[in-house]
């Protein structure tokens, strides 16, 4: 039997206007908004008048909390263009006893891509996202990072609109500090984290892997999380949950609705899969690539690596293809 659901509380109620994260006095300016693990601020560094933002993540563990803040620590040395730039960590006491976890990290004027694709976009701007996100994840794999939370949502935009990745690697010491009870141990973690999204209010897991429902996963399920994203920026295709508009690959099932993939995948049929519409964008060679992706076995998808040299393949036959038919126009 799963753990009843904690109480979803407003942290942010209780936050001081002057904080202290490791090294740096902030000002809070602005609530950003609020999801699965926490709330999000955007701060400001009173020494240097520098903008970053501030995760508040309420610990209903405290054991697990300094666990979590070496965990953050470590990933600073994480360097990118295109993840998030984590700048500390450190505990906060608020006036009510409560323990939280600030993470601050650099600041996206951009929004999230879940935002984003309610908007129309350009070819070349969807190969660029794509193009990004697959690079940082192929960069986390290298260096011995799942990003285990891959979404749109968790794919921010800086002010000239190109790709941030958020949260990466943080999702199991979240699902800790949120539980008091979340377990260390691979298999019942991530079932842990998956009961954890369908218990929450953000509702069903739309971006988790197949094998994730079961607990046992590689690095592979990034993969299929990032062909999620891509099928999401190419086709559009959303659930409504809650009033809001969550973009993804949906499955409808007969009787329940719509359900993200992998959910279909794990929990009605293996053999499920998912076709691009006539409206969706992209070449074939790379609506394949995401179809790829997508595989229900993960040893018949590529590696994070391979998928991002194939997109650069696919950019090198476009521009082949638009030379072609400058030159034939000109003649």
């Amino acid at each position: 039997m799963w753990p009843k659901k904690p109480e979803m509380q407003q942290a942010w109620i209780d936050l001081p206007p002057r904080l202290r994260v490791g090294d740096k006095t902030v000002r809070v300016e602005q609530h950003l908004g609020s999801g699965a693990f926490g709330d999000v601020y955007k701060v400001r560094d009173e020494a240097r008048s520098k903008v970053y933002a501030l995760k508040d993540v309420l610990c209903l563990n405290a054991s697990q909390v300094l666990d979590a803040i070496r965990e953050a620590v470590t990933l600073c040395q994480i360097s990118h263009e295109n993840i998030i730039a984590i700048k500390g960590a450190d505990r906060f006491v608020d006036n009510q006893s409560n323990l939280h976890m600030f993470i601050l990290t650099e600041y996206c004027a951009g929004g999230n891509l879940n935002e984003r694709l309610a908007r129309p976009s350009s070819e070349r701007i969807n190969w660029k996202w794509m193009s990004q996100a697959a690079d940082a994840v192929a960069y986390l794999h290298l260096n011995g990072v799942v990003h285990r939370d891959l979404k749109p949502e968790n794919v921010l935009l800086n002010r000239r609109g190109n790709v941030k990745l958020a949260d990466f690697g943080l999702a199991r010491e979240y699902i800790a500090l949120r539980r008091v009870d979340a377990r260390r141990n691979d298999g019942s973690w991530m079932q842990m984290f998956v009961q954890y999204y369908m218990d929450s209010e953000v509702g069903t897991p739309y971006w988790l892997a197949p094998e994730c429902f079961t607990g046992h996963y590689t690095e592979k399920a990034d993969v299929f999380s990032l062909g999620l994203l891509f099928f999401a920026i190419l086709e559009r295709d959303y659930k409504e949950s809650n009033g809001k508009m969550y973009y993804g690959a949906f499955k409808r099932i007969r009787g329940v609705g719509k359900v993200g993939l992998g959910a279909a995948m794990a929990m009605y049929n293996p053999e499920t899969d998912i076709a691009f519409s006539r409206r969706a964008q992209g070449s074939r060679d790379v609506q394949r690539l995401v179809i790829e992706a997508l595989q229900y076995d993960p040893d018949d998808r590529p590696s994070a690596v391979e998928l991002c040299n194939k997109l650069e393949e696919t950019e090198d036959l476009d521009l082949e293809w638009l030379f072609r038919f400058l030159s034939e126009d000109s003649t």
